[in-house]
């Protein structure tokens, strides 16, 4: 994956590239730094989840977004076994949440994912969740079905979402 700079909607300069195995730190001050209203619909990584990223870097294409030296996103995709499928993942700091980071993330994570010859990838995501679930349809993924799970102790609708990459 390629180092990629773009315009925000707001003017703002981020950078996109390849998480890297000196990246531990900023990802935990990256996590550490959302608000309640970011963390309601996400469970963090705990160290040993990051630590398995770089340990198994084959098993999963990530990428962070840097603005001014600070992490402002993260986004991945985990591939199954077979490295066939993949599952992705996305977190958006609120200070860059609605001025198209998200957009800026899905181009690079798709693109690799289609790249590296996966079939498809799937995600969950809270029905309430609004952004993320329009972002991901704008992507093409479509609902497969719909269970109910935890988020931070309350129950809530759980969109099952997929798209098909190389057919």
């Amino acid at each position: 994956m390629e180092h990629k700079t773009y315009t925000l909607n707001d003017g703002r300069v981020i950078h996109i590239r390849a998480i890297q195995s000196n990246d531990k730190e900023q990802l935990t001050q990256f996590y550490e730094s959302l608000s309640e209203a970011s963390l309601r619909w996400i469970t963090p990584p705990t160290s040993d989840d990051l630590e398995q990223r770089f340990r198994y870097p084959a098993y999963c294409i990530g990428l962070v977004t840097v603005h001014d030296g600070r992490g402002c996103g993260y986004g991945e995709i985990c591939k199954d076994s077979e490295m066939q499928d993949g599952e992705l993942q996305i977190h958006i700091h609120q200070d860059y949440q609605g001025v198209g980071l998200g957009t800026s993330m899905m181009i690079m994570l798709v693109k690799e994912a289609t790249d590296q010859r996966l079939h498809s990838i799937s995600l969950r995501v809270a029905a309430e969740n609004s952004k993320a679930v329009h972002l991901f349809r704008k992507f093409g993924f479509q609902e497969i079905h719909s269970t109910q799970e935890l988020y931070r102790g309350e129950k809530h609708d759980t969109l099952h979402m997929s798209k098909l990459l190389n057919r």
